[in-house]
């Protein structure tokens, strides 16, 4: 190592000095203009980001309403088909046997009465 030597160190080095307006525009103005950009871009994507989920939000919302309107459908279907069985197939099917018996007495009942009429003829013909 060596010594230092007195006169490098008493002389300071030369450093410009610019005016407060040069200093301003050649290092302070850029970096301002750019944190405006950022700001101005993060503002931009804060909004759309709040566009986009709330987009979202509207969708949810709409499937849950779609969900809720098919789920009340079943449960007030399957109401209906509890309070009047009737209106089922099972029911319609209850029904058209129903109507099937009762079809199946009327023609049970002819079929008697035609029986009668025949048995009353045969006896008035041998008499």
């Amino acid at each position: 190592m060596r010594p230092l030597d007195i006169v490098e160190l008493a002389e300071p080095e030369e450093v410009e000095v610019l005016e407060p307006e040069e200093d301003f525009e050649q290092f302070l103005l850029p970096v301002i203009n750019e944190m405006r950009e950022d700001i101005a871009a993060l503002t931009r994507e804060h909004g759309r980001a709040y566009l986009r989920n709330r987009s979202k939000l509207w969708e949810m919302d709409n499937m849950l309403i779609q969900i809720k309107t098919q789920v009340e459908a079943s449960e007030e279907s399957a109401l209906n088909h509890l309070q009047n069985p009737g209106d089922g197939v099972e029911g319609r099917a209850a029904k058209r046997c129903e109507k099937a018996e009762e079809k199946a007495k009327e023609i049970a009942k002819m079929a008697e009465m035609l029986v009668e009429l025949v048995r009353r003829i045969e006896r008035s013909e041998s008499s």
